[in-house]
């Protein structure tokens, strides 16, 4: 034993010994005209597999290297190779500091032995100067930092671009540059995603997760190659990239929203919903009967909320001598959050001249918990130095159970038995909401170096998404209030319950080939290729109607609870085999193009055309003879565009560009479908409609001082033709009834954009501010004074394009301390005033109010792996509020959320 303890005890002296013996290589790489740093470059000697890569400062480290002579090298794109000899000696440090030398790169250049960090701020800047189009770029580290954590919130501090919410604050679309979400488009990894979204063509971005992003890229100028139906901008969320090195980052965080510290969560029991509709369970014939509807899912109980939590795990590495690299990324979201609303219902009151009038005022609280989960894939396999083939899997789940609970009290006349402020009609509709969204992206692409001259490379993806949502329950109850404030026993009004469920699948194809020469100091580069893609979406809905059966003595059932409550079912058979909603759409888009870019010292030449043909239609599930069936459409669309690069200096570009674009009324939208929304506010879908196209023009000067400081100014001018809203198209019983609609011939949207990011020091400043103005002239109603008649007529009357905000502005005042590892940023926001809705008459629009929004972020490094961190938003409690005029028609409370974590990355 003890000979063993004697070996053993030798060899690690001898060990230790010839470890001390090792060397070390440190220093920093940095740009030899800005002496700043360069991130991501990678450090290798000649002779070994060994590497290193410079840190956020350019700092990089070798240690335990054998004593002897090296060769080290750096090749890094942007700039010229760097090489040299050194002498490590045992036990010694050698400093070696590596100045790197700008240079134009040949595009014929096929090996890059260096990257920039994709996910650095200096990456968000190397990004937006390099693109060949105007672009915003938000990076990873930037969305680390911020207060935010979905990618709804983050495109809100991007230049030019708002976010819509709907009442319940459950779903967030990007508003770029005034024009609301169905002119721009999604991307997923560069290619457009299916939509879980029953109504509309687009993503709720609230579900992705900013964690799993590498990157946002807002594109506002459209190139040939790249799909041409966005007349606003296109939002491509670019997932996490696999390292060069082993990653391995975890982060857990919790929160609270101080909506639940001011009063309680409303929630209800989910074991008892059925997930299949009464006609689903057991066929077309049935009968159903009153016992085949669950009551629990309409017990509404009062609780405390639990904190939210936030959970991620990112892993990648390469294998096979760098040949395979892989990284697994995943990101759960628990979150409870809430909304106090009031919604006030207007309709046109003849007795004065058809004015908009409240009827009613209604006090909604939401509570929602949502649970988010996002799982990334992503694996590239180097073939050789030509060929190399990625997969990228993107799947998002989300889960939302929400329990709305409103008061409507009758304002208008007798309704009710109305005597004074105080009495009359109190409608109580409460609502129990449970829906599952999934979204899965699958791409799987090529690269491929031909020769010298020629790269191809291809792409198939799969895009699925779904919705469903099993049986939502809507409850009503009412009272009257006496004139002596006396009150009636609640009486059971009836109850609606839907099932609806809808799937989006999109198969594509798409293939590139660039040819690539120079001649002179000129570069050339001569691109075509071309699109198919093939879309089937099907939508299912059920609805049955419960109504209250009579006390014994023949009179309206008083209400105790759900649980004692007595019905009829109204319409035995629901609403499966007539229902409007029960339909299959489909899409074929083919595209092809053609483009070209001059490259010479100073000036970037892109330009081309490209051509979509596009088909759709819908059947419906059932045949319905007294609806239109069958709608289908074809149509070709011819889309040039040209772009000018011109490079100022060294440090600064400007760009003009024209292109032409289009918008596709949404599949749903050609169905002569019904919406039944909240509060009256019904759509109804429009077989008529045409798509939209527009002529764009942008300019944009660029100044990039630092790495990490830029400075924009831009501008733009957009003519839609056959723009598409939302129509205000009649009143009935209180309820109000919109149709899209090609609103007018011609519409403009033009407007002015800056950007600025300076640091001085530890301190910075980054803000960027729009100003957009849009005229469209749509017919309003007014009222017939000449007849005295009091009927209205029709006049033309200009106005803003729905959804669009006049000025916005972001600013955030940053303190970056890289030595003691800690960042703060105060972010504040002004969304001015925003035309949400469309009224009738003329003079009366509902507008969203100006209003001003204050964030706070933090982080601290607490050891070389940990860092502490914390969000905390809508710290001024800004409320949402709509008027028509001076007329409050709704508001939303939000209140503050805050957020504390953990992250531990290697």
């Amino acid at each position: 034993m003890a000979k063993k303890f004697y070996l053993i005890t030798f060899f690690l002296f001898f060990a230790a010994v010839a470890f001390a013996q090792n060397g070390t290589l440190k220093g920093q790489v940095i740009d030899e005209m800005t002496n700043t740093p360069v991130p991501g470059a990678v450090i290798h000697f000649d002779d070994l597999k060994t590497q290193a890569i410079a840190d956020e400062k350019g700092n990089y480290v070798f240690t335990h290297i054998t004593p002897g002579e090296y060769k080290v090298k750096v090749k890094f794109i942007g700039y010229a190779e760097f090489e040299k000899k050194i002498k490590i000696s045992a036990g010694g440090v050698l400093i070696l500091n590596i100045g790197l030398t700008g240079k134009t790169e040949n595009l014929n250049t096929v090996n890059v032995y260096g990257k920039l960090d994709k996910e650095s701020e200096a990456a968000a800047v190397s990004s937006e100067r390099d693109a060949n189009n105007i672009t915003n770029v938000v990076t990873a580290k930037v969305m680390e930092r911020s207060p935010d954590i979905n990618a709804a919130n983050v495109l809100s501090r991007v230049s030019g671009v708002t976010i819509l919410r709907n009442t319940g604050g459950d779903e967030a679309y990007a508003i770029i540059r005034g024009l609301e979400p169905r002119y721009n488009n999604t991307l997923i990894n560069g290619v457009k995603v299916t939509s879980p979204d029953e109504k509309s063509r687009y993503v709720s971005l609230d579900i992705v997760p900013s964690d799993l992003l590498q990157k946002i890229e807002v594109s506002k100028s459209l190139l040939p190659e790249m799909e041409g139906d966005a007349i606003g901008g296109t939002v491509n969320l670019v997932f996490k990239d696999a390292p060069d090195t082993e990653l391995f980052k975890a982060t857990v965080q919790t929160g609270y929203s101080q909506i639940f510290l001011d009063r309680k969560f409303e929630t209800f029991p989910k074991q008892d919903i059925q997930q299949q509709s009464v006609y689903e369970r057991f066929g077309p014939n049935y009968v159903a009967q009153p016992g085949d509807f669950s009551r629990s899912n309409l017990d509404f109980q009062s609780k405390t909320a639990l904190p939210s939590a936030i959970v991620g795990l990112t892993y990648g590495k390469r294998f096979l001598d760098g040949k395979l690299g892989i990284i697994v990324a995943d990101n759960f979201q628990n979150q409870y959050y809430g909304t106090n609303s009031q919604v006030n219902p207007v309709v046109p009151n003849p007795q004065d001249g058809f004015k908009p009038g409240i009827t009613d005022v209604s006090n909604l609280t939401y509570s929602n918990q949502q649970m988010n989960n996002g799982l990334a894939l992503h694996a590239d396999y180097k073939i050789d130095d030509r060929n190399k083939i990625l997969i990228n899997n993107v799947f998002l789940y989300s889960y939302l159970a929400q329990a709305r609970l409103s008061i409507d009290t009758s304002i208008v006349g007798g309704n009710g038995g109305r005597l004074g402020p105080g009495t009359g009609s109190i409608v109580n509709d409460d609502r129990s909401l449970t829906q599952k969204e999934l979204l899965e992206n699958l791409k799987l692409e090529g690269k491929h170096i031909l020769s010298r001259h020629f790269l191809f490379d291809w792409a198939g993806v799969l895009s699925t998404s779904t919705k469903k949502v099993p049986d939502e329950a809507d409850i009503s109850i009412d009272h009257k209030v006496n004139a002596d404030f006396t009150s009636t026993p609640y009486y059971f009004d009836g109850i609606s319950r839907i099932w609806q469920q809808n799937n989006d699948k999109d198969f594509s194809g798409l293939a590139n080939l660039t040819y690539k020469t120079s001649f002179k100091s000129t570069l050339l580069e001569l691109k075509a290729g071309g699109l198919y893609r093939h879309k089937d979406r099907y939508n299912t809905q059920d609805e049955y109607d419960l109504r209250p059966t009579a006390d014994a003595d023949g009179i309206k059932q008083t209400f105790t609870n759900i649980y004692t409550a007595q019905w009829a079912v109204y319409n035995a058979k629901g609403t499966a085999a007539y229902d409007v909603n029960n339909y299959t759409a489909f899409e074929n888009v083919g595209a092809a193009y053609l483009e070209f870019k001059i490259s010479m010292s100073k000036l970037d030449i892109f330009g081309g055309v490209r051509d979509e043909s596009t088909s759709q239609g819908f059947d419906y599930v059932n045949f319905i003879p007294t609806a239109e069936n069958a709608v289908r459409k074809n149509y070709t669309d011819v889309l040039p565009s040209l772009q000018l690069n011109y490079k100022l200096t060294d440090k600064s570009n400007i760009r003009a560009s024209y292109f032409k674009s289009l918008s596709r009324p949404n599949y749903y939208e050609l169905v002569p479908y019904t919406i039944q929304g909240t509060s009256g506010i019904n759509e109804v879908g429009n077989p008529n409609l045409q798509h939209a196209t527009a002529d764009n023009f942008d300019v944009r000067y660029e100044l990039y001082p630092k790495d990490d400081e830029e400075f924009f100014i831009s501008g733009f001018y957009k003519k839609l033709y056959n723009p598409i809203e939302l129509e205000l198209t009649g009143f009935d019983s209180g309820n109000i009834t919109y149709t899209p609609t090609n609103i007018a011939p011609q519409a403009t949207i033009e407007g002015v954009e800056l950007v600025y990011t300076k640091y001085f020091g530890r301190i910075g400043i980054s803000a960027n501010y729009a100003y957009i103005y849009s005229n469209v002239k749509s017919l309003k109603d007014v009222p017939d004074t000449v007849s005295a008649q009091n009927t209205p007529v029709t006049k033309l009357e200009s106005r803003p394009l729905q959804g669009q905000t006049n000025n916005s502005l972001n600013a955030s005042l940053l303190y970056r301390d890289n030595k003691h590892t800690l960042f703060i940023q105060l972010a504040y926001q002004y969304l001015g005033k925003t035309l949400s809705q469309v009224y009738a008459n003329y003079g009366y629009d509902y507008y969203q109010q100006p209003q001003s929004f204050l964030a706070l972020s933090g982080e601290k490094g607490l050891s070389k792996h940990f860092t502490i961190f914390g969000k905390f938003n809508n710290l001024l409690n800004t409320p949402t509020t709509t008027k028509i005029n001076n007329l409050t028609v709704g508001q939303n409370i939000y209140k503050a959320n805050y957020n504390i974590g953990l992250r531990y990355s290697r």
